[in-house]
């Protein structure tokens, strides 16, 4: 289809984005409209190639450009001298070939933008938005926007690859006022009535979560908003102001029940500032997901039991993300697995990045856990922590029962695997 759709429109560039479970698609993707539709060069962004930069490009020869780290510039200075080699080398982020020969050249990398109010709006215009959807707390499935509101996390989690990938670690920020400005288009001009913030720690600038708020409400807008966040940046009096903007969801990442995994994970919180987080966003009113991984080095069944007590005993905890840990390239974690720290092991070839999928799959094994242990552990700690007449009462209460019987569908299927 998108061979078909490129020789219909004939674009002079096609792009392609990808992380690194991705970028086996893209290769096979690149490959087949280069044999059966040639016409147009092709350049790769995206966190796969902002980590290995230049030996994406050595790898596959049939990519033409790369972009490393914010492409919105990069990209547009290539639109614009694609057919000037001479004019390539002073492109900042660009990986290229030299024209008539296989030396590739990586120009110097681009500063990250500190101004992202700088950067136009999305041309959400040319999407079609409808088929963007989620089911929302109270409202069932609704078409849903998603919205960025800054860039960059300064945590070192070992399972992120936040600090190899060019300003990742760079906390940036929009401002309120562009924000509001761009929520105002999403709901009065859209007609979208509920947001997603993708952004990596929504609070982080709690100052600026005050002023989105207020300016919410000044504007007179109206729709539903979620987000992800940690537990240590969220207090009672920010949860109620987000509440009253039109909060309705928040995600915290827990990861672990037991502290020294917690500990190792660098995951920079305590088991009781997370228990306190839960506590106040349920007395808020808001509905709470966590996430949890499983496999990290020092893990053992003991340590993933706790995990399992851990969340369910969570007060406050709504819905939960089981995850088998998958080390991705560019995170510590990856690095301490091919040592075999904490009695990890990597099962498969470590660089068939297409199978580092964190649901029913596993990469690695860590001391009395196989990577089948692994995903049967994920399994069980989703029946058990879902299949649970309050938490089955709590969910059907949030999702109302379309949403309830779908999703429900969908995840009897996913663990069970028919």
């Amino acid at each position: 289809e998108v061979i078909n759709r490129a020789s219909e429109f004939c674009p002079d560039l096609i792009g392609l984005g990808a992380t690194s479970p991705e970028f086996p698609r893209v290769v096979s993707l690149v490959s087949a409209l280069k044999s059966q539709w040639s016409t147009a060069p092709i350049v790769v962004g995206g966190t796969h190639l902002s980590i290995f930069q230049k030996k994406v490009l050595q790898e596959n020869p049939e990519i033409d450009f790369g972009i490393v780290g914010d492409g919105e510039n990069t990209l547009v200075e290539l639109t614009e001298n694609i057919f000037k080699q001479h004019a390539l080398y002073r492109i900042k982020g660009l990986i290229y070939r030299e024209n008539g020969t296989d030396e590739i050249v990586q120009n110097e990398l681009r500063s990250a933008e500190y101004q992202l109010d700088y950067y136009p709006f999305p041309a959400r215009g040319l999407l079609k938005n409808d088929k963007y959807y989620r089911a929302v707390p109270k409202k069932g499935y609704v078409t849903t926007a998603s919205v960025m509101s800054s860039r960059g996390c300064p945590y070192k989690c070992i399972y992120c690859a936040v600090d190899k990938i060019h300003g990742g670690s760079l906390a940036r920020f929009r401002s309120a006022q562009n924000v509001l400005e761009e929520l105002e288009y999403i709901v009065k001009e859209m007609g979208i009535n509920h947001v997603a913030f993708n952004d990596d720690c929504l609070t982080l600038k709690k100052k600026r979560m005050y002023d989105i708020c207020e300016g919410i409400k000044k504007r007179g807008l109206k729709f539903t908003w979620e987000g992800l966040s940690r537990a240590d940046l969220v207090d009672r009096e920010l949860l109620d102001e987000m509440k009253r903007a039109g909060l309705v969801r928040i995600s915290y990442g827990i990861e672990s029940g037991n502290s020294k995994i917690l500990e190792i994970l660098q995951k920079g919180e305590s088991l009781e500032k997370i228990e306190y987080a839960f506590k106040i966003t349920k007395e808020a009113g808001i509905v709470t997901r966590g996430s949890v991984l499983l496999g990290a080095p020092y893990e053992t069944k003991e340590t993933v039991k706790d995990t399992f007590r851990f969340i369910k005993k969570l007060r406050g905890l709504d819905q939960v993300a089981i995850n088998v840990l998958q080390p991705y390239p560019g995170t510590k974690v990856r690095d301490m697995i091919i040592k075999g720290e904490g009695g990890t092991k990597f099962v498969e070839d470590k660089n068939n990045f297409e199978n580092l999928k964190r649901f029913g799959s596993a990469s690695i094994s860590v001391n009395n856990l196989s990577p089948e242990d692994l995903i049967l552990l994920q399994k069980k700690g989703f029946m058990g922590f879902y299949l649970r007449p309050k938490v089955i009462w709590n969910n059907f209460k949030i999702t109302g029962l379309r949403a309830f019987l779908q999703d429900g569908f969908n995840f009897l299927r996913s663990v069970t695997g028919f």
